[in-house]
């Protein structure tokens, strides 16, 4: 249920509030809070990444490689839309975010407030104090069910939230099916 398409999108507004560049890093933990805080107040993330724990902080997969593959000439969204350029992302070409509501270019408006001008060290203390991250030598991964739990929800508010995700999974499923 990625899309990579919504997430191209929330990095591209992410570089437009940081005058078109940052740093991969930075970019990545904004990137999994503002996933984090879509789930936590909407119930559904934004862009339905992978989560995972790693040494340096929770982080979110699909971007983190989309974010890489910025890298490299390529055909994919990531290498038309943006450059990395060592640890720094450009934006070449704004896609489409007129796929993010009112809501979600608030949240990541706010994410970027709260984040802007954190050094690497600041940003790795204050995402590895997050209580779904786990201390490991390598990635764990983090269940939507854990983050959940971990912003403090009744567990039968994370109990229907999961069942309205899975429903959701599975409509996914079936359209993937149709389509063939």
């Amino acid at each position: 249920m990625y899309s990579e398409e919504k997430a191209v999108a929330v990095v591209a507004t992410f570089l437009n509030f940081c005058n078109g560049q940052c740093d991969k890093y930075w970019l990545n933990k904004v990137m999994y809070y503002v996933e984090r805080q879509s789930l936590l107040l909407t119930g559904q993330p934004m862009f339905f990444d992978d989560l995972y724990s790693a040494p340096y902080g929770p982080y979110v997969s699909n971007v983190n490689d989309g974010i890489n593959l910025a890298a490299y000439p390529s055909k994919s969204i990531w290498s038309k839309c943006f450059r990395l350029d060592g640890n720094n992302l450009k934006l070449q070409k704004t896609p489409d975010i007129t796929v993010l509501s009112d809501f979600e270019i608030e949240l990541i408006k706010s994410t970027y407030e709260k984040f802007k001008g954190k050094d690497f060290n600041e940003m790795h203390r204050a995402f590895r104090s997050f209580p779904e991250h786990t201390e490991a030598k390598s990635r764990v991964e983090i269940g939507y069910k854990t983050v959940l739990a971990a912003g403090g929800l009744p567990e039968e508010i994370i109990e229907e939230t999961i069942k309205d995700l899975s429903y959701l999974q599975s409509i996914e499923c079936s359209l993937t099916r149709d389509a063939r």
